[in-house]
């Protein structure tokens, strides 16, 4: 242990969005005197995102597609070691990286939270509990000595190299800018193709200029073509058009997001930036704009009861049935939109 404090490590890999949940936890670890430094073991399309951290280190590893990607990853960490090693991720492919990692105390979560046999890689567990990613994330440095709640999460010693004048371009005159993120990452999660054609046709009768993100997957193109195909100019899809970086300098100009369960969510949240948020596969106490739920349309309890085999009153439940995101009405997402405008 060092005489100035303790080195820390945080496993979290990607995906995006759970990157961004975990900066608040990173802040407060930077911040704390209680350790001298502290590192981040991540992938390289989060540092892309996130961008420097001052006071944190960053080791870049690839996620194990193959035997040559686990020996380039243990190459470049065999020789790290940490007082302490948050495993913030319960995947195999962080429990393989876990391994090549030396520490005195590994800290993980509980079992029900722990998929993969998760309990075998760490050496302390943080008891369960029905909280949100990112307090979540918060129990885990609380178990090696941070003091503290998540409380009024800090985004700032992040996103610092978004490029936020350039997405200043895409606002027309005094109007407001909406942002529409229709694609998650799962197509259980998405809402339907009538809902969202109502809905940009709705905004745009409204006034307002909309733009439509996604990326490059070809599944994602199909559906928001399909979206803006026929609407006026104010209607921009940008799908497949943006860098990561771009991507997120726009979350952080527009004034409004509307979006079912995804990363993009929670990035737009990090910016103070209002969102729609569309719920029914998910519980939003879990994975929805962490304390901004008020304008989230909030589907859950209704598709537990209808389409899950699992007890509807697991906080952890997800609904898999083709249907849930169907129960969400146009009125309800128009309500709401209109709220959050207002």
């Amino acid at each position: 242990m060092s005489e100035k404090g303790e080195t820390v490590g945080v496993l979290r890999l990607s995906a995006l969005g759970d990157a961004v949940l975990i900066l608040p936890m990173l802040n407060s670890l930077i911040r704390s005197d209680k350790f001298v430094s502290v590192t981040w073991i991540t992938t390289q399309d989060v540092v892309d995102l996130v961008g420097p951290i001052r006071g944190c280190q960053v080791i870049v590893v690839e996620k194990i597609k193959s035997f040559t990607t686990a020996v380039r990853n243990w190459k470049k960490l065999r020789h790290v070691k940490f007082d302490k090693l948050i495993l913030a991720q319960a995947s195999f492919s962080a429990h393989a990286i876990s391994l090549m990692l030396r520490a005195n105390l590994k800290v993980g979560f509980d079992n029900r939270r722990g998929k993969d046999l998760h309990r075998l890689f760490v050496d302390r567990q943080v008891p369960y509990a029905n909280e949100h990613f990112v307090d979540a994330y918060f129990s885990l440095a609380m178990e090696i000595g941070l003091e503290g709640n998540a409380g009024s999460p800090d985004y700032s010693l992040a996103f610092r190299h978004l490029d936020k004048a350039w997405a200043k371009n895409f606002r027309s005159s005094d109007v407001p800018l909406v942002a529409i993120h229709p694609h998650p990452s799962k197509i259980e999660r998405r809402w339907t193709i009538d809902g969202y054609r109502s809905l940009i046709a709705h905004l745009l009768g409204l006034g307002v200029k909309v733009l439509v993100l996604g990326g490059n997957d070809p599944l994602e193109e199909k559906l928001n073509e399909e979206l803006t195909t026929d609407l006026n100019a104010d209607a921009v899809n940008l799908t497949g058009k943006l860098t990561l970086v771009q991507w997120a300098a726009v979350l952080a100009e527009v004034d409004l997001l509307i979006a079912p369960d995804t990363g993009a969510i929670h990035l737009a949240n990090a910016f103070g930036i209002k969102v729609v948020g569309l719920y029914a596969v998910a519980n939003p106490e879990l994975t929805g704009p962490h304390q901004n739920l008020q304008f989230c349309v909030n589907k859950y309890p209704e598709a537990c009861k209808q389409f899950s085999e699992s007890d509807p009153v697991d906080f952890h439940n997800r609904v898999h049935g083709s249907g849930a995101m169907e129960l969400i009405e146009f009125s309800e997402v128009r309500n709401k939109v209109h709220e959050a405008l207002a």
